[in-house]
Parts: C-alpha cells; sequence; structure tokens
C-alpha cells in the first residue's frame, strides 16, 4: 500500500463485503473500521501517517501481532469464520459478552472457538473443535432485543490446546498454526474454481431476485492468485455444512483446500 487511496479502496471493499453479508456501515464508517484494523485510533491518523510513509511499520504491526498463549475466547455456534474476513458475532450468553467487553476494552485478541454442537450452553474443551481462529474485536455494541454485536476482524488459524469458563469469561490456550508454503497454482486449477465460484454467486442472484430479496454483492476474487487466500474467502460465502467447512478451516495445505473448495462447488451446481 502507497498512499491514503489504497487505504479507501480497502474501506469500500470491506463496506462491500459486509453489506453482502447483511451489515451495512456508512462509507465514513468503514474507513474507521480499516484505521482500527491497522491498530489506529481513527481515519486522520491513519491517512497522516499513511502520507507520511510510517504504514509500513503498521502493516508489520498488524500483521504479526498474533501469538500463542492464553487469550480470551468465545465459543461460536453454527458458523465457521475463515481468515481475512469481517464478521459480525452475536451472542446473549453473559460469559461471551464478558470476555468480548474484556477483549474490545483492552484492545486485546480473542480467540473464536467454533463449537462441535449448538445444543451445549457451557461448552468446554471437548465441546468445540481443535480449529479455531484468532481475530480482533473492533466494534462491541448492545442491540435493541438484548444481544450483543461484535464486529470482529479474523485474523489466523490456531490449534485450541485448552478452553474453559471462569467467572468473567471463557479463556483458550492456542497454539499458532502456520500454514504451509503456497507453490505456484496451475492457471487450471485457478480458473476452474473461479468459474465455479462466479457461477454459485450467479445461481444465488437469480434466486434472490425469484423471492424478490435484494441481490447480493459478491466478493473481489477475480485478481486473486494466492489459493488459500482464495479458497477462504469462497469458504466464507457458500453455504456449507458445518462439518464441512470446519475440514477447510483445519485444511492447512492451500492448494488441497483451494481444490477441495472447488470440489464442493462442482458438486452444488
Amino acid at each position: 500500500m502507497r498512499d491514503f487511496r489504497d487505504a479507501k479502496a480497502m474501506a469500500q471493499t470491506l463496506r462491500a463485503s459486509l453489506i453482502a453479508k447483511t451489515v451495512a456501515i456508512s462509507h465514513s464508517e468503514s474507513l474507521e473500521l480499516v484505521s482500527k484494523m491497522f491498530g489506529v485510533a481513527d481515519w486522520n491518523t491513519l491517512s497522516a501517517q499513511i502520507q507520511a510513509g510510517r504504514l509500513e511499520p503498521l502493516v508489520a504491526a498488524a500483521t504479526h501481532a498474533t501469538e500463542a498463549g492464553r487469550h480470551p475466547a468465545m465459543p461460536i455456534r453454527d458458523l465457521v469464520p475463515f481468515p481475512g474476513g469481517i464478521v459480525p458475532f452475536y451472542t446473549d450468553r453473559a460469559k461471551t459478552i464478558q470476555t468480548l467487553g474484556r477483549a474490545f476494552q483492552s484492545a486485546r485478541q480473542i480467540i473464536v472457538a467454533i463449537q462441535r454442537s449448538s445444543d451445549v450452553d457451557e461448552p468446554g474443551l471437548a465441546d468445540v473443535y481443535d480449529v479455531g481462529v484468532l481475530g480482533s474485536v473492533l466494534t462491541l455494541d448492545q442491540l435493541a432485543d438484548g444481544r450483543w454485536k461484535a464486529l470482529t476482524q479474523i485474523h489466523r488459524r490456531v490449534m485450541i490446546k485448552d478452553f474453559v469458563g471462569e467467572a468473567d469469561g471463557y479463556v483458550a490456550t492456542v497454539e499458532v498454526l502456520e500454514e504451509q508454503p503456497a507453490p505456484d497454482v496451475p492457471d487450471l486449477i485457478l480458473m476452474k474454481t473461479k468459474a465455479y465460484f462466479a457461477g454459485h454467486l450467479f445461481r444465488q442472484k437469480v434466486d434472490a431476485a425469484k423471492q424478490g430479496d435484494p441481490p447480493q454483492i459478491g466478493p473481489p476474487f477475480e485478481r486473486i492468485r494466492d489459493p488459500g487466500r482464495l479458497a477462504d474467502m469462497i469458504a466464507s460465502h457458500i453455504k456449507l455444512s458445518i462439518p464441512d467447512k470446519q475440514a477447510l478451516l483445519a485444511t492447512l495445505d492451500p492448494v488441497r483446500r483451494l481444490e477441495r473448495v472447488g470440489d464442493l462447488l462442482q458438486g452444488n451446481a
């Protein structure tokens, strides 16, 4: 990223992605969220640092801020988030609300653990999948119905070694999972997967039009060549069972993950 125009493009992409998830935000709000993603208080400060040529340290800090160890944690049901996305989480569970509040107020990262069953109200280690994700809570708001909404940036995969509920919330001990290096992917694999996904998005738009729903905005996937990033982006936008999505999250080989996504898209065609 060379200047503030690139950060503005990030904000536009972020806004379109959230609208696709039925989360409406203004352009100014998206600019503030991009600033928080870089660990900066507000957009004016971020744009000033970019123009002064001081963005590189911010990017490095945002990229390498994740560490193994003990973190605040939240269990989620019926959803598998993928790295690179910004996801709205909704909860009315007291311990989860306490955990989110602690993470948000202290600008700490949070572990997101996916429950094996949505029927468990007080999950422990045996009730969550081994592979989860680490993220940062960007915004935390209470809704009119009493639930809380946490807009969370997802950074990377982690291995959950321990997960417990304490008096003031959940905590998890994790190890960082390093993705296998991505080799050059044959153009045929990339083109086929993108074609399957484009067809999937088209069918979604047709179905939405038939039901009178507003059209959904697809993610900007056309120019992406990184197989892991492309697989995660597609996986977060298609309807699959929780076990299927969790299996994709746990696949560290980026090429194998992309091939599996292509197989699932083709099977649903």
